[in-house]
């Protein structure tokens, strides 16, 4: 604890040295710490006991206080590292790859970073990957989770009853080895997989599946509507289950292969530090910065190849930096290989017409339209590949012309007075250079943009939509894109039920209904594109483009291949010996 304090207190004070010498007030210190003025004082004497600093106290009221540091900021940085790589004290070197450094500072370490943070096989044989992430995981329940890489984590670590397969646009079996449908639609019978054990050793029953859907149906909105249309639930034995629903819903099975539906146990109540499921992995520990994935020996279906897989938080910068590797003796000098998909999703602005403001404004939100124009923005950050997006999905996508001469009429005909709004970033930093070249390009119209980022906890909070006129944000399908569109606009922590007008989201819920109703794939699709026709045509958002994902891996690692979420099927990586 007094080492991170230590380091935590140089990170955000190194750049307000001279001559390794600080003055500062004590408050600045106990807000950095998340304590008292009285302890932070306390604190600094005992760092000062072990010579790791000199602190003067301000003499008198108001008078700053002063400290004086053995050596630079740069060089214990990198001595520090360099330590802890030495001694393989992960969770220590992660604490500094997490704090506000320049990257240049670690980029001597780089090689023993990607080599000690990649793949290794430990003194007992287990095959264990190293990975980084660049922020902590919000939520793992399957009713509260927003955010794509903890939804890919619960496909981790939980199974559904039947899975969808993009390939051949059908849903299999998966939990219930087979599954049938009576009277037109309105009852769906299941029979579960005998044998199949949950994390803590109980065999999975048709009770716990009824316990699950249980859950759903009596959980928040944002996924209780995958259930809102069962009306019955019978355990008929063990292994069978019947689905009785109060109208023919021919989408339904798309339904249960939601990872919102993984199946949970019914002995114990659920709980996101102790996740039991029966996923091919499960979670062995889960600490603020670090998660750790352990195979599952007795999964139904193939045991993952790998033995464990952990996750550190560290800095956004470390965590472009090292991606999947392995350990080698060709000291970082084997080229890696990228793969690169493009993101089943989009990224927009959208406003808030909550605000009940100018952004609610039909001239002013075209305005923004042809302000926010992709090529230019792409053209001026210097993007060597991106696509275009007008849709959700990129299949859907088409060129939209921007004219800029049609902005100033625009705001005119609004009637904007140069009112400062306020627009929100998520605080990454692709994210934040899109914000400062929308709030250079709006000032050179006249338009008064103050900028703000917010991470993805408060996004969960909805912290910033009593403040927020226009957010950047994006969207992300799993593999099935019907479902996930559906899930779009049911989901309320997502800002389309959160920022829309109600006569729109009105508009929209009857659409969806249609769409739920069609089994026809082609008709579906249809009804979908009028939606996006109705959200451009409102400008209710601005589509901006469909993000392209890339991964870099040491040549070593096999069969690596994208799951839903963009992200990576974690269960067929592999590595020869």
């Amino acid at each position: 604890m007094q080492t991170e304090r230590y380091f935590t207190l140089r990170a955000y004070m190194y750049k307000r040295e001279k001559a390794c010498t600080i003055s500062f007030k004590l408050t600045e210190v106990a807000d950095l710490w998340y304590t008292s003025v009285k302890n932070a004082k306390r604190i600094l004497n005992s760092l000062v006991e072990k010579n790791w600093l000199t602190y003067i106290p301000g003499k008198g009221r108001g008078n700053l206080s002063m400290i004086t540091f053995p050596t630079s900021f740069q060089t214990e940085v990198e001595s520090y590292v360099k330590e802890c790589l030495h001694n393989e004290q992960l969770d220590l070197a992660a604490h500094i790859l997490r704090l506000p450094i320049p990257q240049s500072w670690i980029a001597k370490s780089s090689q023993d970073i990607r080599r000690l943070f990649g793949y290794q096989e430990d003194a007992s044989s287990s095959d264990v990957l190293r990975s980084f992430i660049s922020r902590p995981v919000t939520t793992l329940d399957p009713l509260k989770v927003a955010i794509a890489f903890e939804a890919h984590l619960i496909e981790q670590l939980g199974d559904s009853l039947v899975k969808f397969d993009p390939t051949t646009d059908t849903v299999t079996p998966h939990l219930a080895h087979h599954y049938e449908t009576m009277e037109k639609g309105h009852k769906w019978i299941f029979y579960l997989r005998k044998g199949v054990q949950f994390h803590h050793g109980k065999e999975l029953t048709s009770k716990d599946v009824e316990a699950t859907l249980n859950r759903v149906k009596e959980g928040p909105a944002s996924f209780s509507w995958l259930t809102k249309g069962i009306e019955q639930i019978e355990c008929v034995n063990r292994y069978k289950i019947t689905l009785t629903l109060d109208h023919p819903n021919p989408f339904f099975l798309r339904y249960m292969a939601s990872p919102n539906l993984c199946i949970l146990p019914a002995d114990i109540p659920f709980h996101e530090d102790d996740w039991i499921g029966t996923g091919p992995f499960y979670l062995k520990e889960r600490k603020e910065n670090k998660l750790v994935l352990a195979a599952y020996d007795r999964y139904f279906r193939d045991r993952p190849l790998l033995d464990e897989i952990h996750f550190y938080v560290v800095s956004q910068e470390i965590a472009d930096l090292v991606n999947y590797t392995v350990e080698s003796d060709d000291d970082g000098l084997t080229k890696p290989l990228q793969k690169q998909e493009i993101e089943s999703g989009f990224r927009y602005l959208i406003f808030n017409d909550k605000k009940k403001n100018v952004v609610c404004n039909p001239a002013f939100r075209k305005a923004i339209y042809h302000l926010l124009d992709m090529e230019v923005m792409a053209r001026e950050l210097n993007w060597e590949k991106w696509i275009e997006a007008s849709s959700f999905h990129y299949s859907r996508s088409s060129h939209q012309p921007k004219n800029a001469q049609k902005i100033k009429p625009l705001l005119h005909e609004s009637s904007y007075e140069e009112e400062t709004l306020q627009l929100y970033h998520l605080d990454f930093t692709k994210a934040k250079q899109e914000a400062d070249w929308f709030v250079e390009r709006a000032k050179t119209y006249g338009i008064r943009i103050k900028s703000t980022s917010f991470t993805l906890d408060e996004f969960v909070e909805r912290k910033m939509d009593s403040e927020a006129d226009l957010i950047f944000m994006g969207e992300v399908s799993s593999l099935d894109p019907h479902l996930s569109f559906l899930g779009a606009f049911y989901n309320e922590k997502l800002l389309f039920r959160r920022m829309f007008p109600d006569h729109a989201i009105q508009w929209i819920d009857h659409q969806l209904e249609l769409v739920k109703a069609s089994p026809i794939s082609e008709d579906r699709e249809t009804l979908m594109k009028g939606i996006e026709e109705k959200i451009r045509g409102e400008n209710l958002l601005i589509f901006q483009h469909h993000p392209l994902k890339t991964r870099t891996f040491h040549p070593l690692i096999k069969d690596v291949q994208f799951q839903s979420f963009g992200h990576i099927d974690l269960k067929k990586l592999w590595i020869p010996h």
